[in-house]
């Protein structure tokens, strides 16, 4: 610490003046007389003895310091056993034994000082603490520099103090160490003097040790913390979400897997901050989330005036035309001030609405209106929420190279080495309520799943197979309409050797899976497909499916994975079996990473912060304290109410 060292270097000075002789004096002729000598005489103690209490004082601290870290590992119950595990052989590990902060304490600061960057709440960090905890190793060495400087009378006596109290902290000790400091050239006052004063320095010596180590034990809790934050919490997640309870045991329920992380670690903080997660979206939300905050903190934007028009477009004018000019503009846009709906103001128009999932036409309407009046705050909060999505994600840490799903954007990127080298919009699972007799299960049951799989093989003119609920439903409505609806729509029936039916669709132009299925194996049976109804993909939100996701352009998309799988198939070959419709399945040589996910904010090309929508609530759900959501429950047979 700077003021102990500083101390040392005073009382050196004074040493060297002690060293000088001072001249005799004659005393003044009116001095009085002396007063007689005490008859007690005074016992000078060697320098071995005052190196034996200081050697019983530096036990003492030692197992006090030893207590210190029991005593937390039993208390803080969760995460105790964490504690356990990652305890360094030395006490301290951030701190050094002078009280000073080490460079791997000073960078997990850093890193504690910036989770707000992450949208992370640091209130489970306990970082009140923790500054409470530094303030005590400040305040613990000013008493111990306190303490030696009362010596400062006999500086020789002082530096053997100081070097007697940084043996007692845990430094080198010895009698020989004491005589290096200038215990072997005290002279009999200097002596009584260090041993009258001896008790107050190895007190104040064993508080700044027990402080230091204190401190050192509230770093390793922020640095279990962080570790949680970043890899086992959820709390964001519609189904897996962690309850703040759960969230405080979860360094001790993952404490193995945590220490191989930390316990031998060259430099913690650098472990810690390669837990972020290295989806390429992470740090440009990041950088996002500080413009957000930065144009919250100069006032955002207002909300536009009421009663807003039904529909504002090119070629009117009006206050309410600069209002929306004065609203785009705080957010960004290019808009001067002015009541024209002019080319200028259009352009702006539809970019906001290509930034929101909205139909970019320049027309101003409700849906316009409902996205231009969120408050700056909940954007911020929602790209907050983004960064705990990508934290909880099983797609948190992908491939250099994968295809990526966002469910809110209805949007499938394929991203290369960090970019994204393709974009294909997608319909995903529809939000209605719905039943499913076979599992006899009712609610959201459409609703397309989260998950990270790889997709092991492209199916060329697929067979579609409709499930049994699909087959009562649906088909068996058309059927009852008209009895040759399945030989005019491709389907077969072929009866298996066990007895049962398995109905099909054909491949071809009127199959329901299109030309093309990109599948790989996942518990929710969803993938990849081509679809006949290839208009909906104009509109700006597409919620249509059953829970498969069906993909804009999927053939050109499953012939780019196959030739960049060095696949000998060539585009003449998958003509041919197109042409046929006869299914064929080829096997990637490499699977394809695949992640799902329901990230509702993103950043684009030019670093703008887009929003998609919240096709399924799970957002409002999170900010409205409602998760887990439930999306189906069981059902009795035959009841369809509400449906």
């Amino acid at each position: 610490m700077r003021i102990h060292r500083n101390c040392l270097l005073t009382l050196a000075v004074l040493a060297a003046c002690d060293a000088q002789p001072e001249a005799r004096r004659s005393p003044h002729p009116t001095q009085p007389a002396a007063e007689p000598a005490d008859p007690t005489p005074i016992r000078v103690p060697t320098l071995a003895e005052i190196a034996a209490r200081v050697d019983k004082a530096a036990v003492v601290a030692a197992a006090a310091e030893t207590a210190l870290w029991t005593g937390a590992r039993k208390l803080a119950a969760p995460d105790g056993k964490a504690l356990s595990v990652v305890q360094p052989k030395d006490a301290v590990r951030f701190h050094g034994r002078d009280g000073q902060l080490g460079d791997d304490g000073r960078a997990l600061l850093d890193l504690l000082g910036a989770l707000g960057s992450h949208g992370i709440d640091a209130a489970g960090f306990a970082l009140p603490a923790l500054d409470g905890a530094t303030h005590k190793v400040a305040g613990a060495f000013e008493s111990e520099r306190a303490a030696v400087l009362a010596l400062e009378r006999t500086p020789r006596a002082a530096l053997v103090a100081a070097a007697a109290a940084a043996w007692v902290r845990g430094g080198e000790g010895g009698e020989v160490i004491l005589a290096r400091a200038g215990g072997d050239r005290l002279g009999p006052q200097g002596l009584v003097a260090l041993d009258r004063h001896l008790a107050s320095v190895l007190a104040a010596a064993q508080t700044a040790r027990l402080a230091t180590v204190a401190a050192d034990l509230a770093l390793w809790r922020a640095a279990l913390r962080y570790v949680v934050e970043f890899r086992f919490a959820a709390p964001a997640h519609p189904h897996r979400y962690t309850t703040p309870a759960v969230v405080r045991r979860l360094a001790d329920q993952n404490a193995d897997a945590i220490g191989k992380l930390l316990k031998g670690a060259a430099r913690v903080a650098d472990v810690l901050a390669a837990q972020w997660p290295t989806h390429p979206q992470y740090p440009l939300l990041r950088t996002a989330l500080a413009q957000c905050r930065e144009r919250a903190t100069g006032g955002g934007w207002q909300v536009l005036p009421k009663p807003a028009p039904k529909v504002a477009k090119k070629g009117e004018a009006g206050p309410w035309i600069a209002a929306l000019r004065e609203r785009l503009a705080a957010e960004g846009y290019t808009t001067p001030p002015g009541e024209a709906f002019d080319d200028d103001l259009e352009s702006a128009v539809k970019d906001f609405q290509a930034r929101h999932q909205l139909e970019p036409d320049g027309v101003v309407a409700k849906s316009f209106v409902t996205e231009a009046d969120v408050p700056i705050e909940r954007r911020c909060d929602q790209i907050a929420l983004a960064l705990q999505r990508y934290r909880e994600s099983e797609g948190r840490d992908p491939e250099d190279f994968f295809l990526f799903v966002s469910i809110p954007f209805q949007k499938l990127w394929v991203y290369e080495n960090g970019a994204i080298v393709r974009e294909h919009r997608v319909i995903v699972g529809n939000n209605d309520l719905d039943i499913d007799q076979l599992t006899q299960m009712k609610g959201k049951i459409n609703r397309t799943k989260m998950f990270s799989k790889p997709l092991t093989r492209v199916i060329l003119a697929p067979r579609w197979y409709p499930t049994q609920r699909v087959i009562e439903l649906e088909i068996g409505k058309e059927l009852i309409k008209d009895p040759l609806y399945l030989e005019k729509h491709g389907y077969v029936r072929e009866m298996q050797s066990d007895g049962t039916e398995v109905v099909y669709q054909k491949g071809g132009k009127d199959n329901l899976l299109g030309e093309v299925k990109l599948q790989g194996p996942n518990k929710h049976n969803i993938y990849l497909h081509d679809t006949p109804f290839r208009e909906l993909f104009k509109k700006p939100r597409r919620p249509f499916s059953h829970g498969c996701v069906r993909t804009q352009d999927a053939l050109d998309l499953a012939m780019y994975l196959l030739e960049r799988d060095d696949n000998a198939m060539s585009r003449k070959e998958v003509k041919g079996v197109l042409k046929e419709a006869e299914e064929k399945i080829v096997q990637f040589k490499k699977p394809v990473p695949l992640h799902i996910e329901y990230v509702s904010a993103a950043v684009d090309a030019q670093g703008r912060a887009m929003f998609g929508w919240d096709v399924y609530g799970y957002d409002q759900a999170f900010f409205d304290g409602q998760l887990p959501v439930e999306e189906a429950k069981e059902y009795k047979a035959g009841s369809v109410k509400g449906l």
